[in-house]
């Protein structure tokens, strides 16, 4: 279906048969957002990916971005990263397009009229990425373009094998239940987390009809990225009343080889998880409304995207 999603189901369909025994607080439930913990003790409205980005452990990112208003320093990482989001999801919006425009065909013969418009969606991607970015060295652009190619002929690829096998397991098979078999169902699903303190419009990389939401990452693995599903949980079980039980990471990196590596973070949303997304959600809410900063922790870790700002002379 997508980056290694045959791996992703197998690890799920493992860890259902622990979640009876897990189980979730009824209390800890994003449709609870009336009452304590879940509800929120002030207004204000945050970002999952500014809560559940714990680089800094005092939380000074917070207060640079939110009291002072000062946006990270731009780095390579974070401009590819914006790439891969934007250009993934560019891509799963014109497979579907390629089938309903074109009917039940063959894998090979959707990857002839798909792989024709990769060059285009690479160039609109990189348009808008630079666009909001501003601007990157001739070299490190080069690179995250070498990176977008592979990643882009690899989603391809995976996507004609799913519909080749959707066409195999299912020979009467109609076009929308061909999309919705081949394709994650729901890219970029926009969810309001104002009920339970979060933005109004959050963005969920991929929603799982399997009560999963999945989050792409394109950097290293941080146990703190769990956060980010924590927080989609809380806010789709919120607005929606669907529970989430389950949470996936999916990091890609395009540096090695003509294929992409992915490794798949597969885990239950869980109380203790839940939890401390809300402790931090409280404890985020009350540092903005106090305007106080919290000052650097003990220990810059050299990877927050502050490191530079806050260990310089204007930091």
């Amino acid at each position: 279906m997508l980056l290694g999603w045959n791996i992703i189901k197998k690890k799920i369909e493992n860890l259902r048969t622990f979640l009876s025994d897990v189980g979730i607080s009824s209390d800890l439930r994003g449709w609870e957002y009336d009452r304590p913990p879940v509800k929120p003790a002030r207004q204000l409205l945050l970002p999952v990916s500014e809560l559940a980005s714990r680089y800094c452990p005092a939380m000074r990112d917070i207060f640079l971005r939110r009291v002072l208003s000062i946006q990270p320093p731009k780095s390579f990482k974070m401009f590819r990263g914006m790439v891969y989001h934007l250009l993934i999801s560019k891509i799963l919006i014109e497979a579907k397009r390629i089938i309903y425009s074109s009917g039940l065909i063959s894998g090979s013969d959707f990857y002839e009229k798909a792989i024709e418009k990769v060059q285009t969606l690479i160039d609109l991607t990189f348009d808008e990425a630079l666009r909001r970015y501003g601007n990157i060295s001739q070299e490190e652009l080069e690179e995250v373009r070498r990176g977008s190619v592979k990643l882009s002929k690899y989603i391809l690829i995976e996507a004609a094998y799913s519909i080749n096998s959707a066409l195999s397991r299912f020979p009467h098979i109609n076009v929308d239940s061909m999309v919705s078999e081949a394709f994650p169902p729901v890219t970029e699903l926009k969810v309001d987390g104002s009920l339970v303190g979060l933005s109004r419009e959050l963005s969920v990389d991929i929603y799982s009809p399997v009560g999963a939401v999945v989050d792409i990452k394109t950097g290293e693995v941080r146990e703190f990225h769990r956060y980010a599903a924590a927080g989609y949980a809380l806010a789709i079980e919120a607005e929606k009343g669907i529970p989430i039980d389950l949470g996936v990471i999916i990091y890609v990196s395009t540096d090695l080889g003509d294929v992409p590596s992915f490794v798949h973070d597969v885990f239950i949303v869980d109380d203790e998880l839940r939890r401390e997304f809300l402790e931090i959600r409280d404890e985020a809410q009350l540092l903005v409304e106090r305007g106080a900063d919290p000052g650097k922790p003990a220990a810059c870790p050299r990877y927050c995207p502050y490191y530079s700002y806050c260990n310089s002379d204007v930091g």
